[in-house]
C-alpha cells in the first residue's frame, strides 16, 4: 500500500476506452500509480447505451452516480433508477441489465483489488 499522500486529476491521467465511442474511464488512483490496494475511477457512458453488466469474479466495486442516470434490472426482477447521489455495491460475481438515460451517465467507481 502507498505510504504518502498523493493527488490525481482527471485531465492528467489517460482516458481509457472500455467500449470504443460508448464508455470510457479515467483511473485516478491505482496500485500502479499510487500503490493503493483499491482503485478509484471516473467512468462516463454515452446516452442511450444498453448492455448486460457482468462481474469478472475478481473485483468488487462501489458505483456512485455523479451526473445523468440509468435504469438497472437484476435477474430476479428488481429495478432501480440510478440517479445522482445513489451508490451501488457490486460483488465479484453479478449480472444486471443496464440502460443509460438520455443525459448519459458519469459515475465514480471504487474497485478492490486495484485495476
Amino acid at each position: 500500500m502507498g505510504d504518502r499522500i498523493e493527488w490525481s486529476r482527471q485531465e492528467d491521467v489517460e482516458q481509457i476506452w472500455l467500449k470504443e465511442g460508448i464508455e470510457y474511464t479515467h483511473r485516478l488512483i491505482t496500485n500502479a500509480n499510487q500503490g493503493s490496494s483499491f482503485s478509484f475511477h471516473i467512468t462516463t457512458f454515452k446516452a442511450g447505451f444498453e448492455h448486460t453488466a457482468v462481474g469478472d469474479g475478481i473485483h468488487e466495486s462501489v458505483l456512485f452516480c455523479l451526473h445523468g442516470g440509468s435504469e438497472q434490472v437484476t435477474p430476479d426482477g428488481r429495478k432501480h433508477s440510478f440517479r445522482p447521489g445513489d451508490a451501488m455495491y457490486l460483488p465479484k460475481d453479478f449480472t444486471y441489465e443496464h440502460k443509460i438515460g438520455s443525459g448519459g451517465l458519469v459515475m465514480a467507481v471504487a474497485c478492490n483489488p486495484s485495476r
